[in-house]
């Protein structure tokens, strides 16, 4: 707790104050009115008139607060109540009384603080009228007068409201207070009002006429009043009125409001029932402008729950709408599907086009996901070119797969663009709760999933999430973790499987091939981790890595005398992407002392496809200009395109193991098998025929004129250490010893 200080007349104070029989009060619009006025004046967001009962501090009107008392100890009126003089603080983080008061340091970080001391008497002070900033600031003589004529009206209103004191007050008073009130109500646009619930008769202050923009001095009968609230509010404000008038219940609500002129308003009405002295029943409220506050909320609520760009809900929104949708008293019969929404290569529009051109993109998808949506789904941005529909479906219906299939046909419809016709594609990934026992974050980690196996997987497509896919995810993360492990600590190593000249019986080159040493010594090959080998980031460390160890080696290799022309290394086509990469090369090439032409690049015909295929082909031409060989391996499966060859400076292929291995015993696979020798040669092209591990295989592909041979025939992969030995021993197999000397 705080220290504070404690007027040397508590006693007397506390007493006057208890007296008065005011503490812990309902509200009453004057008081809340002298406080509106105050703010008003001041400009600040917090005014209170608070009374210093013991130990709490309790506030009979406020605004800019929720809580209607504090605990005294922390109060700044405590110093108020000192003198009856007006307390001043232009920046409480300066001002040693109050730098460390919790609601300096904490919430509501009051900066400034005005405030006059109430007394009835002049001598005995019973609390304060004051208002605080959340900002620092010197105030002027002319406010603190008006500050200190208010603190007049709540003296007024004080005495009015106990019958002892409301005798001493004088005509003079209440003129004053009358004509206090009346600026009130005019700065605050407040109005009070009464009805006489026996002879329906109402009573209007000049401010209740001014807000229904209505002239003259008779207000009209209640129905007619009622009359100025539209439709869809007219029953819950008569619901209120007369739940007020017959069970005395109290009221406060805010409603959409018409004028005699037309001009739509908002506006707050509150109403209490109270007794004349002979008896009768008035219900007596104030209805208040709130139009400009409103808008205000309106305004700070569209910018933290709706997107600005498209005018669709926000990440925010949606997920708040998720968390209310999952509610368990729900209907059994109905399911949540939270549909998740990538556009496929959107960044390419703001690439060619322009940020101007994404922006209209995002507003047209926005609006094709709204229009094609059932009228009870809700759809959003969630941030970039993703968007999220949450739909509620039956659990036997297929709604959320037939939304998707619809809502990609329409977001492909190509949208016009200053003359550009710009086609968008989108993947959706589907995550449904059917026994509406999942959490949001279920809901959005499968349906992120599900949208990830699409992308992976083609794009442009939609899928709905199943077990399995998680399963896949999980064997990739596990493939990811063993290989970004093993580079951590350098156990990811090239293992080097020969390529023979099968013309002069020599051995070549080497491939290098990445394999992971474990802890336990036992090596794992790429059926271990294949999944990291597509995932571009991952594939790109391996590359890397790769790269520089295949260099060293070879490095070494030269240096022992070792007669080997070439080692190839393959480039995924992440890296094949970026010039970094052939900086890399060349810098490897010179630390190890290398020629251009003791490397060869790997890559495989998929790299061509897609947007980057400009990219790739900058990339290869700079290679080729250092002098660095190519090779298009796996050629004749997938993607294989004779344009390839035309197209980019390819100086070797290899025929696919899968043609190879079928020689001999599938016509067709011979026949695939000669044509691309042939093709290779008279292009000029290296041919190398991968997968030979048989000596039939090895005879057929020596016959039909290949170039170069690899496989198990000659050799599984080796580690560098043993390359030196095989190549010292190295003897070609028999047979084609006999047809190379025959020819």
């Amino acid at each position: 707790m705080m220290d504070y200080p404690i007027p040397s007349n508590e006693l007397e104070r506390l007493e006057a104050l208890h007296q008065l029989g005011i503490l812990y009060s309902g509200p009453t619009p004057e008081f809340d009115a002298v406080v509106d006025m105050a703010a008003a004046i001041f400009e600040a967001p917090i005014a209170l008139i608070s009374f210093m009962d013991k130990e709490i501090q309790w506030f009979k009107a406020r605004t800019g607060l929720e809580d209607d008392r504090t605990c005294r100890d922390a109060a700044f009126c405590n110093y108020t109540i000192l003198t009856n003089e007006v307390l001043v603080v232009d920046d409480a983080t300066q001002d040693e009384r109050f730098r460390d008061n919790p609601f300096v340091t904490g919430e509501p970080h009051i900066r400034s603080y005005v405030g006059i001391p109430i007394s009835l008497d002049g001598k005995t002070n019973i609390g304060t009228l004051c208002v605080l900033d959340t900002k620092p600031g010197k105030t002027t003589e002319a406010k603190i007068s008006l500050l200190m004529k208010l603190g007049n009206v709540v003296v007024g209103l004080t005495r009015a409201h106990t019958i002892a004191i409301e005798a001493k007050i004088s005509e003079r008073n209440s003129r004053q207070r009358g004509k206090l009130l009346s600026q009130v109500e005019r700065i605050s646009k407040i109005g009070a009002w009464s009805l006489d619930t026996e002879r329906l008769v109402t009573e209007w202050s000049p401010q209740v006429f001014a807000i229904h923009e209505l002239d003259g001095t008779e207000p009209p009968s209640l129905d007619g009043a009622i009359s100025f609230y539209p439709e869809y509010e007219r029953e819950r404000l008569s619901a209120s009125v007369i739940a007020c008038i017959e069970q005395g219940i109290s009221y406060e609500i805010e409603c959409d409001f018409i004028t005699a002129k037309g001009n739509k308003r908002r506006v707050r009405s509150i109403g209490e029932i109270e007794y004349g002295d002979d008896g009768t029943k008035f219900l007596i409220g104030v209805i208040k402008d709130i139009t400009e506050q409103h808008a205000q909320k309106q305004q700070l609520w569209c910018a933290a729950h709706m997107d600005s760009l498209t005018g669709i809900a926000n990440r925010l929104s949606f997920h708040e709408e998720v968390n209310r949708s999952i509610n368990p008293a729900s209907s059994e019969d109905d399911q949540l599907a939270l549909l998740m929404i990538d556009l496929d290569n959107f960044k390419d529009i703001n690439d060619t086009l322009g940020h101007l051109a994404g922006d209209e993109v995002l507003r047209q998808v926005a609006r094709r996901i709204e229009q094609a949506s059932p009228p009870n789904a809700f759809c959003a941005r969630l941030g970039g070119d993703e968007f999220a529909v949450l739909l509620k479906t039956s659990a036997d219906t297929h709604l959320a797969e037939e939304l998707a299939i619809n809502l990609i046909s329409a977001i492909n419809i190509p949208i016009i663009f200053e003359q550009h016709e710009i086609r968008v594609g989108a993947s959706i990934g589907i995550a449904s709760d059917f026994s509406r026992t999942a959490s949001a974050n279920d809901l959005f980690l499968k349906s992120d999933l599900a949208l990830y196996h699409v992308k992976q997987n083609g794009r442009g497509k939609a899928k709905a999430y199943e077990p399995a896919i998680t399963n896949a995810f999980e064997d990739k993360r596990r493939s990811v973790l063993l290989v970004m492990s093993a580079i951590a600590d350098e156990r990811l190593e090239p293992h080097y499987q020969p390529i023979i000249d099968l013309k002069t019986r020599e051995l070549r080159g080497v491939e290098a091939l990445a394999r992971i040493r474990n802890s336990d010594g036992t090596i794992s090959g790429p059926a271990d981790f294949w999944h990291a080998l597509n995932e571009p980031q991952c594939a790109n460390e391996i590359d890397k890595v790769m790269l520089d160890l295949a260099l060293r080696d070879f490095g070494r290799w030269k240096r022992l005398g070792l007669d080997i022309d070439f080692v190839s290394v393959n480039a995924s086509s992440s890296c094949i992407q970026s010039d970094a990469y052939v900086d890399q090369i060349l810098k490897g090439l010179a630390e190890n002392h290398l020629s251009p032409r003791n490397l060869k690049i790997e890559i495989v015909e998929s790299v061509f496809l897609g947007n980057a295929s400009a990219d790739v082909s900058s990339v290869l031409q700079r290679l080729s200009a250092e002098g660095i060989r190519i090779a298009l391996d796996d050629f004749g499966t997938g993607f294989a395109s004779l344009s390839h060859l035309r197209d980019y400076p390819i100086d070797c292929i290899k025929i696919d193991k899968s043609f190879v291995m079928g020689l001999g015993q599938d016509d067709s696979n011979t026949a695939i098998v000669h044509a691309l020798i042939a093709l290779g040669r008279s292009m000029n092209l290296d041919v190398i025929a991968e997968g030979i591990e048989t000596q039939g295989q090895l005879d057929f592909v020596s016959a039909l004129g290949s170039h170069f041979g690899q496989g198990y025939l000659f050799s599984k992969p080796i580690q560098a250490t043993a390359l030196a030995q095989y190549a010292a021993d190295f003897v070609l197999p028999q047979k084609l010893q006999a047809n190379v000397s025959a020819k």
